[in-house]
Parts: structure tokens; C-alpha cells; sequence
């Protein structure tokens, strides 16, 4: 009975462990794409700015009105991006995030931070 157990055991340790390693595969996925996501928006917004530097000031304020967007999405993503990792070091370490990711957080919230 004892080894029927311990097999049954191991069984639901080995299915944990899979679904583990899943759920940290799909969440590196997710970080992936919205880590592409960002760099284009970012791209998008530096090429929007060289435009903006040239073009007369009548439709300017549209300009501004997709750059203010375009920026608020880069920081919303720049959010998930660090809390998606804080997930993944979280699901792999079995630990609560570091002090670092929290440092990282407070990087974007300040003025000269990257959002900026």
C-alpha cells in the first residue's frame, strides 16, 4: 500500500512540476511578445518625434495628442514587462520578487526614469 502511495506521490509531483514549467514557458512567451511590443511602440514614437520636429505646427497638436497615447502604452507595457519577470523569478525561485525588481519599478516611476 506504502508503494502505491509513494508512486501516486511522485506522480502528482511530476504533474506539478509540468504544469510549473508551463505556466513559466507561457509567461516567458507573454514577456517576449510584450517586450516587442514596447520597442516597437518605442521605435514608433522616436520616429514620430523626428517628424514632429519637421512638420508646420497646424496638425501638431494631433502629433502630441498620439505621442501623450503612444507614451502612457509604453509605460503601461514597461509595468508589465517588470511584473511579468517579477512573476517568472517568482514561479522559478519559489520566492517572493527581489528587492532589485522592486528598484526596477521605481526606476520607471520617476521622472528620469526610462518612460521618460
Amino acid at each position: 500500500m506504502s508503494e502505491a502511495l509513494t508512486q501516486q506521490e511522485r506522480l502528482q509531483a511530476i504533474a506539478a512540476k509540468r504544469k510549473k514549467q508551463a505556466e513559466i514557458a507561457n509567461k516567458r512567451r507573454q514577456l517576449e511578445d510584450e517586450r516587442r511590443q514596447l520597442q516597437h511602440l518605442k521605435s514608433k514614437s522616436l520616429r514620430e518625434r523626428w517628424l514632429l520636429d519637421g512638420a508646420p505646427s497646424s496638425g501638431e497638436s494631433e502629433f502630441q495628442r498620439q505621442l501623450q497615447e503612444d507614451e502612457a502604452k509604453t509605460r503601461a507595457l514597461e509595468h508589465s514587462v517588470i511584473r511579468l519577470e517579477q512573476e517568472i523569478e517568482e514561479l522559478e525561485t519559489g520566492v517572493p520578487a527581489s528587492k532589485s525588481s522592486a528598484d526596477k519599478e521605481d526606476l520607471i516611476n520617476t521622472p528620469d526614469g526610462p518612460g521618460k
